[in-house]
């Protein structure tokens, strides 16, 4: 299994694994950072960095909720510093889920990552839209 981290604002992290694991059980293989209010871009930087270096970078993923939120930054800042996990964000529940499903040995982190990338852009439905349609094909 991959390392995974989730990395958002807030508890939302934490949130998020704990609904996937309402879904699919136990995951010990993700580890949750929050960047609160109360934490400042050093310490979040800090916590963040420890969290990485205790895991093989080859095989992290990280997840984080926003494209230029604070998360999001320090990960970049990270990469340019010469760290080597991968990095994702917009963050949804059915990339989490995809994440989790789709993990395996055989599978590279390159060609996950991919995967999650999809399911996360195909986990975005306009409903209201789709039922405006189908409500017009079925007229």
């Amino acid at each position: 299994m991959k390392n995974i981290i989730l990395a958002t604002h807030g508890n939302l992290s934490y949130e998020f694994k704990a609904t996937a694991e309402l879904i699919v059980g136990s995951l010990p293989n993700i580890k949750c950072f929050g960047m609160t209010k109360d934490k400042s871009a050093t310490q979040g930087k800090k916590e963040l960095e420890s969290l990485i270096k205790s895991m093989d970078e080859s095989n992290l993923i990280i997840l984080t909720d926003m494209y230029g939120g604070s998360s999001t930054n320090i990960c970049t800042e990270l990469l340019l510093s010469g760290h080597e996990f991968s990095l994702l964000t917009g963050l949804n529940l059915p990339m989490l889920l995809a994440l989790v499903s789709g993990d395996s040995s055989d599978k590279s982190v390159s060609e996950l990552t991919s995967e999650l990338e999809e399911a996360g852009i195909s986990g975005v439905i306009n409903v209201g839209k789709k039922i405006k349609e189908r409500i017009k094909n079925n007229a």
